[in-house]
């Protein structure tokens, strides 16, 4: 059973150690997102950054964050979602990420905006699977997403 948990002082080197490399070894910039670390601490000086452990049961598996404004209180942008190298391809991905819609869903947000790297295929792939449209906004290599709740 997929459960989302805060960061906490129990968790936060678990987290941090989560990694998307095969190899197991956690770097900065990953292939495609940077480390979790980084993240923490980015949410740790932008307070409208909610940081977030995923959890198969009581393993953890995964993590995201998302960003929610005052002034767009209807609005999430989903800014990282992984799940570990170790339970990639099992379903955990996709299980996760409609566990992380239907709570977005109840904490009233209406439309979900996401950034992938066009190169991200296996993401790219789950995401539209969500029905999630390209918005054909591109900004650093990013391609723009969004989802109407």
């Amino acid at each position: 059973m997929i459960r989302i948990k805060d960061i906490d002082a129990d968790n936060i080197f678990d987290v941090c150690e989560l990694t998307t490399n095969h190899n197991g070894i956690g770097t900065t910039m990953e292939k495609y997102l940077c480390c979790n670390a980084v993240s923490i601490a980015e949410a740790k000086y932008f307070s409208e950054m909610y940081p977030n452990a995923i959890y198969n049961n009581n393993v953890l598996i995964g993590f995201f964050m998302y960003k929610r404004t005052e002034n767009q209180p209807d609005l999430a942008i989903l800014c990282r979602f992984m799940i570990d190298y170790r339970f990639q391809n099992k379903g955990f991905g996709k299980k996760a990420f409609e566990h992380i819609l239907r709570g977005l869903k109840i904490q009233g947000v209406r439309k979900v905006v996401l950034m992938i790297d066009d190169t991200n295929k296996i993401a790219k792939k789950l995401y539209l699977s969500f029905g999630f449209q390209f918005t054909g906004k591109i900004e650093k290599n990013e391609y723009y997403y969004e989802l109407e709740l």
